[in-house]
């Protein structure tokens, strides 16, 4: 009886698993973010496989790893691009290596919270110099005129200083698109660069572009682990012994769950515990229809999975249960 009673509650847990709500303001960075690369796409005429997201550039003694929010490959160079999705007033400190929000936190304007950041148009200037050098050591050379970088700051109701707002790393929310739409080729450019030599225009050439795409391809990303409920995590997966296999194959785990109450339950009388079916699909192995699979591996509803969450210096256990997939980077 005491088996049974302890079954039911496995499937009282595996039918009513914890919801983990995402955070309002982490939801609205990455809603900056793909609205930047929408925009990118559509406006600017970028081919998206010219579009780098959360790349993790290493530095020269691989001891440290710079994440840049989105890189654009285009005939002029590298753009390294950060979004920031910030509200209520932004301002230079006296220090100008920070900056300044201030948030109101209730209607009366009674109430406010002020946030110090280190300036991001000097970081993302930093984060671009480790990616120039990092493609140097993969004998790829580009000129410093050749790396751009710009903050684009995507939050409208956003306060801006009139400090920030004139520095021309800086890119307002009002002049977003034409700040996208400058990527689009002119009629003059596609006319004129079959006749100009790629140096004289200040551009990369066609083999410069080729090389530095794939070096880009090669640089990781996080892997992203969606919990039930709607929350992401960014970070590195760990694994276990149950869960084995090779990231250059696998590109997604996906996590099947039985969350029918009564099934579960009858299962669970009958003897069975709950298990998860976690399918391995390959990476590049999209079709029209179908996805190809690697695996289909079934673990105990409880087991942990390991992932460092970004920012983090320990492993996080996370139950089977509580996850829907894992994206893994390359």
């Amino acid at each position: 009886m005491l088996n049974i009673k302890s079954r039911l509650v496995q499937a009282e847990q595996v039918a009513n698993p914890v919801k983990h709500i995402e955070d309002l303001q982490r939801i609205a960075g990455r809603q900056g973010e793909e609205k930047v690369v929408g925009l990118f796409t559509t406006i600017g005429g970028v081919h998206e496989s010219d579009i780098f997201q959360a790349l993790r550039v290493p530095d020269e003694f691989q001891t440290r790893r710079y994440e840049i929010d989105l890189v654009v490959l285009c005939g002029y160079g590298l753009y390294c691009v950060e979004i920031k999705n910030w509200g209520g007033q932004l301002k230079v400190c006296k220090d100008p290596t920070y900056w300044e929000q201030r948030k109101v936190l209730d209607s009366s304007k009674s109430r406010s919270t002020q946030i110090q950041y280190f300036n991001p148009v000097s970081e993302t200037k930093k984060k671009a110099e480790v990616l120039r050098n990092h493609l140097m050591r993969a004998g790829i050379y580009l000129s410093e005129n050749n790396v751009f970088t710009r903050v684009v700051l995507a939050n409208e109701s956003c306060d801006i200083d009139n400090r920030i707002q004139s520095d021309s790393c800086v890119v307002t929310p009002h002049k977003i698109e034409d700040f996208c739409s400058s990527f689009n080729r002119t009629l003059s450019d596609m006319l004129t660069d079959p006749f100009i030599p790629y140096f004289i225009r200040g551009q990369l050439s066609y083999s410069q572009m080729n090389q530095t795409r794939a070096a880009l391809n090669q640089i990781g990303t996080w892997d992203i682990l969606f919990l039930n409920g709607g929350k992401q995590l960014f970070g590195d997966l760990k694994g276990c012994t149950e869960l084995s296999f090779n990231r250059k194959d696998i590109e997604e785990m996906n996590f099947s769950h039985n969350r029918n109450a009564i099934r579960a339950s009858l299962l669970a009388v009958l003897g069975y515990v709950p298990t998860v079916t976690v399918r391995m699909f390959a990476r590049g192995g999209a079709g029209w229809f179908t996805r190809a699979t690697t695996a289909s591996i079934t673990v105990p509803y409880n087991l942990d999975i390991s992932f460092r969450i970004a920012g983090e210096t320990t492993d996080a256990k996370i139950p089977a249960n509580d996850i829907d997939k894992i994206m893994l980077s390359n």
